[in-house]
């Protein structure tokens, strides 16, 4: 038994890569089920969010087969709600975590501080952070390595399981590239 029957890990995953993965694992520790939430799910096609929900979530299908079949790891897609990195983007994750699957017990996430001033209406929450600072790598940055064709670059910053996906990837960053949309809305 693990101290959490319910964990949430939030993520646009617009470049899933290993500091991803250590957060979810991280979760996955402390945490008899997790709740995946892919972030921006209504969001492609741009700069900042360039691969489409059904991609992001066969990528995390795909680092995690067995623990998404078994129920372990829940994926759940989760729209942008365009209020910004305030109170009421933290009620509308919770109240989607509850919808999916439950009230989620602790929160897992990166070295992004500003999460935890998304949920003060959730005192009974725990906020687990995973250090990042020895995994030098960001969606912004793998995004730019897929784009400049640094293949063997994506593969040192991506578990092998998502090695499969850069041609795809690339696709998509090209064709995004050569649209010119542009979107610059931040989250965790």
């Amino acid at each position: 038994m693990r101290p959490y029957r319910l964990g949430l890990v939030l993520g646009r995953f617009q470049g899933l890569h290993i500091g991803h993965e250590a957060i979810i694992r991280r979760a996955l520790a402390v945490c008899d089920r997790v709740i995946v939430m892919i972030g921006s799910a209504d969001k492609e096609g741009t700069s900042h969010d360039p691969f489409p929900v059904s991609l992001r979530k066969k990528m995390l299908q795909a680092m995690f087969p067995r623990l998404v079949k078994s129920g372990r790891v829940i994926l759940v897609p989760l729209n942008d709600l365009g209020v910004g990195n305030v109170p009421a983007w933290g009620d509308y994750v919770i109240g989607n975590a509850k919808k999916a699957v439950g009230m989620p017990e602790c929160i897992v996430f990166g070295n992004e501080d500003k999460c935890r001033t998304w949920f003060p209406n959730y005192p009974e929450i725990r906020y687990i952070s995973v250090d990042r600072s020895n995994i030098d790598v960001n969606g912004t940055k793998l995004r730019k390595i897929i784009l400049d064709n640094e293949e063997k670059a994506y593969q040192g910053y991506t578990p092998k399981g998502l090695h499969p996906f850069y041609p795809q990837l690339r696709e998509i960053l090209i064709r995004t590239e050569q649209s010119g949309k542009e979107s610059r809305i931040e989250h965790c």
